[in-house]
Order: structure tokens, then sequence, then C-alpha cells
């Protein structure tokens, strides 16, 4: 009788273990952070967010489960309820730091748990480990030889450097080596694009305003962020929606068309540095899918379809194009301001040679400032120059050579999209934040996990 209770219990535990590696875990969430950005309900989505980790922590012996939250939890958050102001609150804060805690301490209980499976040595044998800690030191040291240090300094490294580095190994230590992991990542990766897809559609259905038949580019926000945070990801995103074109062989055609729908979102975004390099992403996702992967034929015959009405429907509809996206129009190449902040952080960082001003430099607070953030410079080397000076610069570039040297070992067609993915990603943080604004950077340090587990695999 004890035997087969204990051989049930068993195997309900067995259950729900294979739920949360599965493919349907994700789904369910995706399906959770819609509902509540849609109804506006975060408190639900934030319940089921914070249950499935804790469940997960005890009895998951991995953490493949942690990338779906991680990646979708700010995604909940809608316009209506960020508007309110009711989560900038004391009481939101105190019950997100208990939150924190209670996850700490039941990462501990994991570790003690499931000790044995937990190798510790994969953190130096990986092969972005020297890049990577090198860039979390220079990011500590940021404007320690300023005249104007300031504590939030030191804040926003830790925050950096958890996205970025801590992010990378507490996954490298905590998830199995397996050959599906990057199919998997990918997987949640395309949800989340779909996800920020139909967010940014139900926003035009009832939020974002037209003026005599153009979009009113400061409408566009859908609370966790606006155009050039939502153009970000998605242009981030886009190859992953032709990596599956070209791999998925008997619905291929559907990832071929939710790719353009991606692309078509990220144009109404109205985000130009997201326009530009989605732009030159979807024409090299376009190429590789034609002569690469399992579908080459049926994608050059869409590539050329696409082709040829697309030339046709500007040419038809080009007076209805152009005032719908007429502030693509009217700003045209203009810069934005952004020449002035680069050459602010050109002067902190001849002021300050060594470690830079600090993300908090003063130089740059008057031009870019968010409630949140530190001010940025909407360019990734002055970024690293202005603030952590040629020792930030110099471990941001050696970190990229780590990563180039990464993706080039794997020759393999999910690394040459991994590596679309994040140059969409590199080239649009030379016009704009995104690597800095932290939850892009759980996605870049999960993307290279996925291709640094699948090599240690091979390499076995």
């Amino acid at each position: 009788m004890n035997s087969t209770v204990k051989a049930k219990k068993l195997s309900v535990l067995e259950k729900a273990r294979w739920f949360f590696n599965s493919k349907y875990y994700p789904f369910i969430l995706f399906l959770t952070a819609l509902i509540s950005h849609t109804f506006s309900v975060e408190i639900f989505g934030i319940v089921v967010v914070m249950t499935a980790v804790c469940t997960g922590l005890l009895i998951c012996d991995d953490f493949k489960f942690l990338i779906t939250p991680f990646v979708v939890s700010n995604l909940m958050f809608s316009e209506k309820s960020v508007a309110t102001g009711k989560y900038y609150g004391k009481a939101y804060l105190i019950a997100i730091a208990c939150g924190v805690f209670g996850v700490l301490i039941l990462l501990i209980i994991h570790f003690v748990l499931y000790r044995k499976r937990i190798n510790l040595r994969e953190i130096p044998s990986s092969s972005l480990f020297l890049g990577l800690v090198f860039f979390a030191i220079a990011v500590f040291l940021n404007g320690c030889l300023s005249n104007d240090y300031h504590q939030g300094n030191l804040a926003y490294a830790a925050i950096l450097a958890f996205s970025i580095t801590g992010i990378y190994f507490l996954l490298t230590i905590g998830i199995k080596k397996d050959p599906n992991l990057i199919n998997y990542i990918l997987y949640v990766l395309f949800l989340m694009s779909v996800l920020v897809t139909l967010e940014l559609y139900i926003a035009f259905t009832n939020q974002i305003r037209f003026e005599h038949g153009q979009i009113v580019k400061e409408s566009i926000k859908i609370g966790w962020g606006m155009w050039n945070n939502i153009g970000g990801y998605l242009a981030f995103l886009l190859p992953i929606h032709f990596y599956f074109a070209s791999t998925v062989k008997k619905f291929g055609w559907m990832f071929y068309i939710t790719g353009l729908i991606s692309f078509v979102a990220i144009v109404l975004t109205l985000s130009r540095s997201s326009l530009l390099s989605a732009g030159i992403s979807i024409v090299l996702c376009m190429l590789i899918s034609c002569f690469m992967g399992v579908n080459k034929k049926a994608n050059r015959i869409f590539t050329l379809c696409i082709f040829i009405l697309g030339v046709i429907g500007i040419i038809v509809l080009w007076n209805k194009i152009s005032s719908i996206l007429g502030d693509y129009l009217a700003r045209g190449f203009d810069d934005n301001g952004r020449f002035e902040i680069y050459e602010h952080g050109i002067v902190n960082f001849i002021t300050n040679p060594f470690f830079g001003g600090g993300f908090t430099s003063a130089y740059a607070t008057e031009h870019i400032f968010n409630v949140f953030l530190p001010p940025r410079y909407h360019n990734t080397i002055i970024q690293m120059m202005a603030t952590c000076g040629i020792v930030g610069l110099l471990a941001y570039l050696f970190h990229r050579y780590q990563t180039i040297k990464l993706l080039l070992s794997r020759k393999k067609l999910f690394s040459i999209f991994v590596a679309l993915c994040i140059g969409t990603m590199l080239c649009g943080s030379l016009l704009d934040n995104h690597l800095f604004n932290i939850y892009p950077a759980f996605i870049y340090s999960i993307l290279l996990l996925g291709v640094e587990k699948y090599t240690e695999l091979k390499e076995d």
C-alpha cells in the first residue's frame, strides 16, 4: 500500500517536472502575460509567475524553467496601470522586495536539494568567463575616480552586472547540457516576439492616436515601454521567425509570415533606429532562408512574391502609407539631439579617461533622463567610454571578441540566426540604449547561454 502511494507521488512529481520543461509551460506564461497586459490585471500575472518560479525551484532539478519568467515578466504591465502610478508606490516596492527575498530563500533551498547536480566548475570553464568577469569588474568601477561620484553608480552597476553576467552564470550552473536547449530558448523568444506584436496591435485598437491620418508617435506606449523599446525588442527577435521558417519542415511558411508581420509592427513603432537595424536584418534573414535550411524553395517563392507585392503596394498605396508614417518623412535623418549627447559623453571621457564619469554623471543628466534608470548615451561605445572609461571600453571589446569567437565556433544554422539577433540588437544600440535597458540584456545573456551549452555538449 505504502509503495503504491509512493509511486503515485513520484509519478505526480515527474509529471510536474515534465510540464515545467515542456513547451506548454512557456505558452501558459505567454497567455498569462497577454491576459495581464490586455485587461490590466498585473496582480494576476505576478501571482501566476511567482507561483511558477517558487514551485519550479522546489521540484525541478535545473533552471530551464526560469528562462520564460526572466524574459516575459516585464511584458505584463499595461499603459493603463503604469499611467496611474500605482506600481511606483512604497507598498508595491515592499511587496517586490519581499518577493525577491522569498525567491532567494527558495534558491538556496534548491541548491541544497539538488546540490549533486550543481557544478560550479562550469563557470570558469565557460568560453565567455573572462570577458564577463572583466566586464562586471569594469562596470562596478565606473566613475570611481570622478569628483562627482554618486551612490547610484554602484546601484546601477549591480543591476547591469546581474542582467548580463549574473543571469549567465546562474543559468550556466543551473541548466543541464541539452542539445535541444537552443531550440527551446528560441521558441520562448518567438512567443515573446508574438506577445509584443499582439500588445502593440491592442494598443493601436484602443490607445494610440492618429492626427490628420498620421500616427502620433508620442502615443505609442504599452506600459512597459514606448516606441523605441517596442521596436528594439521586435527587431532583436526578428531573425528567430526566419530561423524557424528555415528549420520547421511542415509549417515553416507560417513563421515566414509571422516574421513579415513582426517587421510591419516594427515599421509602425516609428522607431527609426529599430527600422534601420531591422531593415538590414530582414534582408539578411530572407537571403539566408532562400539558400539554407529545409525550406529553401518555398522561401524563395515567398521572398519573390513579397518583393513584387511590396513594390506594387508601395506604388499604389504611397499616399496612404506616407500619411500614416509621416513621422519618418518629417524627421528624416534628424539626429534628435543625439550628437549633443555624444559630445557630452566624449567630454565626460576626456575628463575621466580611466574609469569614466560614472553612470549617474551630471554631464548627461540634463539631456537624457529616465525615472528608474540613470542617464544613458544612446550609443554603446560612447556609453562605455563616458561612464566606465578606457577600462570599461576595453572590457566590453574583449567580451565582444569572445562572443564573436563563440558564435563562429559553432558552424550551425542556429548560430547564424543567433548572431543576427545579437547583431541587430547591437546595431540598434549604436543609436539607442537597448543593451543598457536591463531586460534586453536578459535575452542577450540567455541566447549566448544556449549557444555555449550546445557547444559544450558537442565537445564532450
